[in-house]
């Protein structure tokens, strides 16, 4: 698989131009040559000055960039490009606000941009399933999930309980703003020899026996082994699971009985907090899928380019008002 430029120099060199990233976006629809989208014809020409081309058989005329992400875009190619190689020279994310600046366009056109190659990778990853050994848990995300301090700790190692804190979590802003609240994400991972291999997270708008069935049924295959705590809800394995595993564990023991899940929950917790300063309950899923596409392909980091402009080719296009719903 060809892969993106390493260096800003070849980047500029490779596509400078419009003209030269939609080649570049011909080439890897269409790698075989144009095909008609209408009638299926393997001839036509490229309409002077547009991005259209037209079959020689119909006449149709089809935009190398319809039916992508790029759909119907008032923003260059070369925008498009810069901002997906960024992404994937990041490991922490790409922040909207500087990605602004540097092209100097509105934060909110930036911003969409974002959010629908997010849905590419959500799009990419969707036929994955797990199977093998898979430890699940859930992650508690936001205000109430930070970790205590030294002064909310007890010192003895024997009593391992939290002091009462002294200003409660939650408050409603002095401002008017709204108050902030916790988000709880199913995680599942395949862990191999306590090396972490595909990972699937979700939003839990309630812990309900149906709601982990649909779940799981969805992403992983049947008749796998799992290892997860003793949480009541957990007990839907028993009607999915060829073999699961479940121990009782304190909070303090949580990262030993499940030491993959845990490291994964680590890593998604500093993502979000690195880059994002966190994020909002309505757009986690998608952060929630960026940070499933890049842990997934964190050893082929020189193809993540790649792999990230072709799911941006063949993911289905995602408007503003879809994302706002």
């Amino acid at each position: 698989m060809n892969t993106l430029p390493k260096n800003i120099f070849e980047f500029q060199r490779r596509f400078g131009t419009d003209e030269q990233c939609q080649a570049e976006l011909a080439k890897m629809r269409w790698p075989n040559g144009f095909i008609c989208p209408n009638c299926g014809h393997d001839d036509g020409r490229q309409l002077a000055g547009r991005r259209e081309i037209q079959c020689a058989l119909c006449r149709h005329q089809s935009s190398v960039t319809a039916g992508t992400i790029f759909h119907r875009t008032h923003l260059p190619l070369t925008c498009w490009f810069w901002i997906i190689y960024q992404i994937s020279h990041d490991k922490g994310g790409a922040s909207a606000t500087r990605l602004a600046s540097q092209l100097n366009r509105p934060y909110k056109t930036i911003w969409h941009v974002l959010h629908k190659i997010r849905h590419a990778m959500g799009s990419r990853d969707s036929g994955i399933t797990l199977a093998g050994l898979i430890e699940m848990d859930e992650a508690l995300l936001g205000p109430e999930a930070r970790r205590p301090t030294k002064e909310e700790v007890d010192t003895d190692p024997q009593v391992q309980r939290r002091k009462p804190r002294k200003k409660p979590w939650g408050l409603k802003p002095r401002h008017g703003g709204k108050r902030k609240t916790i988000s709880e994400v199913l995680i599942l991972v395949e862990a191999e020899r306590f090396h972490a291999g595909n990972v699937t997270m979700h939003p839990l708008p309630n812990k309900h026996f149906d709601t982990l069935r649909e779940i799981i049924e969805e992403r992983v295959d049947e008749g796998q082994w799992f290892r997860t705590d003793a949480h009541h809800t957990h007990w839907v394995l028993r009607h999915l699971a060829g073999r699961f595993s479940i121990k009782k564990s304190s909070e303090a023991e949580g990262c030993e009985a499940l030491p993959v899940v845990h490291r994964v929950i680590s890593l998604l917790k500093h993502f979000l907090m690195a880059t994002y300063y966190g994020v909002s309950v309505k757009y986690l899923p998608g952060y929630l899928k960026e940070f499933c596409f890049r842990f997934m392909r964190r050893e082929k980091q020189l193809q993540l380019s790649s792999s990230l402009l072709r799911a941006c080719v063949f993911a289905l296009p995602m408007t503003y008002a879809e994302l706002k719903l």
